[in-house]
């Protein structure tokens, strides 16, 4: 057993280090206010946590990257790359603090949410990549600079799933899935059948009765969640090594956004089904009719709240049940427990 101690971080590293914690603290403040005001985003309170673990689970990795002790063979980064590096990092560091600014003074909303988290993931990268050492005091090469870079993908990147999203993403594309989810409901139902219409965001039945898909039914809400879960799933148990391992982790955020809107137009076809055949006020009541907040209620919620949990756990089972068969995907030799 080899006793040569372990190298230290040099000061620079662990400066560079604590000022990435303390932006990480200042992002997780601002992104609370998302957190807590929309029930979309309410995975936004693990985002720290996860963070923290896939970092802690890779630490020993990276740290041998920032002293020199791992590289790979392969020749050194150009130095015109290192200082495009060099200025991504400095802007993204500025953008952080515009936003920090521009939140602290004006409050809550796009633009400082925008700036504070893309200035944290490209402070993140930057920093990692300039920071991995060589073996012995040779330059780094360009391989290990990029291995690193990949350990800290999912820690910086998730900020962007649990804060911009909402205004990249959800503002953009809600009322559209909305829509979608309407048209396709109200088409397996004719398709059955039924002899409905739809008048907006409402599907009428043939009795005058009918059943209003709202904001919350657009999906949203899971996909958000699918993608925050897919993507952890991809970061601590997809397998193999670079460029597999990324088109796998790429694969897998893809299945997620796929099994939450496929899961989403399930549910809203069984919520409106049931309406037709027990009436829309029992959506609001659990399967013995008791309403919500009566005396009795059963423990698995309304009949919508229910299919709303119920399809959640399905989506979460499904992607764990994804990860193997991710893991599988290109391969024809067993797995390689190597994540880079």
């Amino acid at each position: 057993m080899s006793t040569t101690p372990a190298r230290k971080l040099d000061p620079a590293t662990l400066t560079m280090g604590w000022l990435i914690i303390g932006m990480a603290a200042i992002t997780t403040w601002d992104q609370w206010a998302i957190w807590s005001t929309k029930d979309d985003y309410g995975f936004g309170y693990l985002v720290p946590f996860f963070s923290a673990y896939v970092l802690y689970e890779r630490w020993d990795t990276l740290r041998a990257y920032f002293t020199g002790e791992r590289t790979h063979v392969s020749a050194p980064t150009s130095n015109w790359f290192l200082k495009a590096v060099t200025l991504v990092g400095f802007i993204s560091f500025l953008t952080f603090i515009g936003g920090g600014a521009t939140r602290a003074i004006f409050g809550t909303g796009a633009l400082p949410t925008l700036a504070i988290a893309f200035g944290l993931v490209g402070t993140i990268f930057s920093f990692t990549f300039l920071s991995v050492k060589g073996v012995e005091n040779a330059k780094p090469t360009s391989h290990a600079r990029w291995a690193a870079l990949g350990l800290v993908i999912f820690p910086a990147g998730v900020w962007i799933i649990s804060g911009p999203f909402l205004y990249l993403v959800d503002n953009q594309i809600k009322g559209q899935l909305l829509t979608n989810v309407v048209e396709i409901v109200t088409g397996i139902m004719r398709l059955s059948g039924e002899t409905i219409q739809a008048n907006g965001n409402t599907i009428v039945f043939a009795n005058n009765d009918g059943v209003g898909i709202a904001d919350a039914c657009s999906g949203i809400r899971s996909l958000s969640a699918c993608i925050f879960v897919g993507a952890f799933l991809g970061a601590v148990f997809v397998e193999g090594t670079f460029p597999g391992i990324l088109i796998r982790r790429i694969m897998m955020i893809f299945l997620s956004g796929l099994a939450a809107i496929v899961l989403n137009i399930i549910r809203n076809t069984y919520l409106a089904f049931y309406a037709l055949n027990h009436g829309s006020s029992a959506l609001d009541k659990d399967f013995w009719g008791i309403e919500h907040g009566g005396t009795g209620i059963s423990f698995l919620g309304t009949v919508h709240d229910f299919a709303g949990n119920a399809s959640m756990v399905l989506a979460f089972i499904i992607l764990i049940a994804c990860v193997p068969l991710v893991n599988r995907f290109g391969r024809s030799t067993p797995i390689d427990k190597n994540l880079s």
